[in-house]
């Protein structure tokens, strides 16, 4: 009897270790859940050698495809969130059924500070771009959406405390100091919060957060925009936020958002091409499927009066969609931290949308437009600041300058400015104070990056210095 009841034990032991392979041909794990792709079977033989990572690569590929495992992250995440209240699949469990992003807690906190230099680097930026969309005949307004634990600080959980300032008030001074026009966005939401402006359940603001942010967005443009004044706001229990998903891969808990009764413009798309509805195809652009949305436009079939918006945006952009739509005749908008202002048309207003927890991605790459040229600096007169050793490429838009400085440097003010010289002839251009880090592989913080037209036909060899701080930084003779 005891020797059966081992054999039973046993086979049932290898039972259990074998049931998710057994279970794996009638089990499709749910890869957009998690917005990645999940891992492929690996390869026995890789580059024609045999796949010595093999191993490792099979042990990630059978957690991904492992049976159940939606269920099982949802009865492990139950537990250690909602009941042990910590921080699980990225997702912070906070009070009466509130949830936050796991990053959102570095900018509560202010641990994650950018250094002064890096904030005026910041309101430099800004400032340049602002400056090139006006001198084109366009209005410009940065929209820095705050996280929800910026709004909504009340709900996270005690063990993590809210500091009195953070890199979003911290910029949003200096660039008041620097004259450069943005949407408060915190203090709007701050002031309506009391409308319940974002989901319990997602790291997002809801319809109606969208609606009071687009008409804040619209006066900061100084443009007249319908109000929607008349429009009803009933809500519905009918959204699934991205937090809950993560949180609960296999099901959870609904969550109320505004239908707002509202009659928009029809609009056509210019891209991509072909869209029969219309409609659907704003719809899928709105949801967090994320699928092909990273470039498109419209056309405002009740508009005629020549107006046009660049929208950079992120997520967040998703639900003013419609609003912007209703306010252009052509709207393009681009899913990026990197603004590419060369190609949009002379009178074409900007918005630059980006999210509180991606603030330093503003000066991790430089917007994509020419430098402006400075008449009346030099660096005659400068305190020399030692020597510096730029990248000078020709390319097929121009010519790109970029380098970094010693992390000591001072950089005063935060202007930057590239002086190229020959033959008596001198000409400045004002940089982007920005490290190029992907181009550059470092992890500098000081740095400087321009592009200079082809229609200057710069040609030959010229003395290249990099004027910061009240100093001269020499550079090799650069060629072009």
């Amino acid at each position: 009897m005891k020797k059966s009841f081992k054999l039973l034990y046993t086979v049932l032991f290898f039972l259990v270790c074998c049931l998710p392979a057994l279970l794996m041909p009638f089990f499709k794990n749910d890869a957009s859940i998690e917005k990645r792709e999940l891992t492929e079977f690996p390869e026995y033989i890789s580059e024609g050698k045999l796949n010595l990572q093999f191993s490792d690569q099979f042990e990630s590929w059978f957690n991904d495809h492992l049976p159940l495992r939606s269920q099982l992250l949802s009865a492990s995440n139950y537990l250690n969130g909602e009941l042990m209240h910590a921080q699980t699949s990225n997702v912070i469990v906070g009070k009466e059924g509130w949830l936050f992003f796991a990053s959102e807690a570095a900018d509560y906190m202010d641990t994650n500070a950018l250094t002064d230099s890096q904030v005026r680097a910041v309101a430099v930026t800004l400032s340049l771009i602002e400056e090139h969309v006006e001198r084109a005949g366009g209005r410009f307004t940065f929209v820095p959406m705050p996280n929800k634990s910026s709004v909504y600080g009340e709900y996270m959980p005690a063990q993590y405390h809210g500091a009195d300032e953070n890199n979003l008030t911290r910029i949003s001074d200096i660039l008041r100091e620097y004259g450069v026009n943005f949407t408060d966005m915190l203090s709007v939401l701050s002031g309506n919060k009391d409308r319940g402006l974002y989901h319990r359940r997602d790291s997002h603001w809801n319809y109606m957060g969208a609606l009071i942010g687009y008409e804040a967005i619209m006066d900061s443009l100084g443009k007249g925009h319908p109000t929607y004044s008349n429009a009803d706001y009933p809500t519905e229990k009918t959204w699934r936020g991205d937090l809950d998903k993560l949180l609960y891969p296999a099901g959870g808990v609904m969550d109320y958002q505004y239908s707002l009764d509202i009659s928009h413009s029809k609009f056509v798309f210019i891209r991509p091409m072909g869209v029969g509805d219309a409609q659907a195809q704003l719809e899928n652009f709105m949801s967090d499927r994320e699928d092909h949305d990273d470039l498109f436009s419209t056309k405002n079939k009740e508009l005629s009066d020549g107006s046009s918006l660049y929208m950079a945006r992120d997520s967040f952009g998703r639900a003013l969609l419609p609003f912007m739509i209703d306010s252009y005749e052509t709207a393009t908008f681009r899913r990026t931290d990197c603004p590419d202002l060369m190609n949009i048309p002379e009178g074409t207003d900007v918005v630059y949308e980006i999210a509180e927890r991606n603030l330093s991605r503003v000066i991790s790459t430089a917007p994509f437009m020419y430098a402006p040229e400075r008449a009346g600096v030099s660096s005659s007169g400068l305190v020399d600041g030692g020597s510096l050793d730029p990248v000078v490429e020709a390319t097929g838009y121009g010519v790109r300058i970029y380098g970094a400085f010693p992390e000591e440097a001072e950089l005063g003010d935060g202007r930057v400015y590239i002086q190229l010289e020959r033959e008596g002839e001198r000409l400045v251009f004002e940089a982007f104070p920005i490290y190029e880090s992907k181009l550059l592989e470092g992890e500098g913080t000081k740095g400087y990056s321009a592009i200079l037209s082809n229609e200057l036909e710069l040609s030959g060899s010229y003395s290249l210095t990099v004027i910061s701080g009240g100093k001269a930084y020499s550079c090799p003779n650069a060629d072009i």
